[in-house]
C-alpha cells in the first residue's frame, strides 16, 4: 500500500531541502589538532579571504597531528600533517608498483 502526500506538503518539503542544501554549500568547517588562538585564526584569514566574514565552525581533532584541514561546501583543503603523510605513503606506494 503506497501513501500519497499532500501537493503542498510535497512542495514545502522539496523547499525546505533545497534551502538546507544551499546552506551546505557556503558551511565552513576548520579542523585542526589543537584549539586555534585568535593570531591564528587572523593568519588563516590573510591567506584564505574568503573566511574573513563567514561564518565557520572550528572542530579540534587529536588525529590530524597538526596543521588544518578547510571543508568549504563539498571542498576540501587538507593542510594537515596526517594528509601529507598519507599523500607521501601513497606516493611511496605508487613508486614501488
Amino acid at each position: 500500500m503506497s501513501m500519497k502526500i499532500h501537493g503542498y506538503i510535497k512542495e514545502n518539503l522539496k523547499k525546505r531541502l533545497i534551502e538546507d542544501l544551499e546552506k551546505e554549500k557556503g558551511k565552513i568547517v576548520v579542523f585542526s589538532a589543537l584549539s586555534l588562538s585568535d593570531e591564528e585564526k587572523e593568519l588563516l584569514y590573510a591567506k584564505i579571504p574568503r573566511l574573513k566574514g563567514a561564518y565557520i565552525e572550528f572542530i579540534t581533532d587529536r588525529n590530524l597531528i597538526a596543521g588544518v584541514i578547510i571543508k568549504i561546501g563539498s571542498k576540501v583543503i587538507d593542510l594537515s600533517l596526517k594528509g601529507q603523510l598519507n599523500n607521501l605513503a601513497q606516493l611511496a606506494y605508487e613508486t614501488n608498483r
